[in-house]
């Protein structure tokens, strides 16, 4: 029974810890910028800094490309019509800490909540 029980805490904490290790940023975007080789890079208020979001030719850190594609129109649109996005990322930091160009991570998902 004791196996069982250090068993059930242990995976109670692993599911602490995962659950503390995500942020999200709610951000205007300013730039969406799509580059020849499929580069997504944008520009928002949460950061005020490039971030690489995913590449439209090729997988990025899981992201495929028709995810990619998506969050590109997607992002515009926000942009057009002047709402906010949300960005999901796993790990730990903030929008502002963000890192910039491809050393960026990878969003879990993209949305808009405004």
């Amino acid at each position: 029974m004791s196996k069982y029980i250090f068993t059930v805490l242990i995976l109670v904490f692993c599911q602490v810890n995962e659950s503390n290790a995500a942020f999200s940023c709610e951000a205007d975007i300013q730039r969406v910028l799509v580059y020849s080789d499929g580069s997504v890079n944008i520009l928002h208020s949460g950061s005020g800094k490039y971030t690489y979001i995913c590449n439209t030719k090729g997988n990025f850190k899981g992201v495929d490309t028709v995810t990619c594609s998506l969050w590109v129109g997607m992002l515009q649109s926000i942009q057009n019509n002047n709402k906010k996005a949300v960005f999901y990322y796993d790990g730990n930091g903030t929008c502002a800490t963000l890192p910039t160009y491809s050393s960026a991570p990878a969003p879990v998902y993209i949305g808009s909540i405004k």
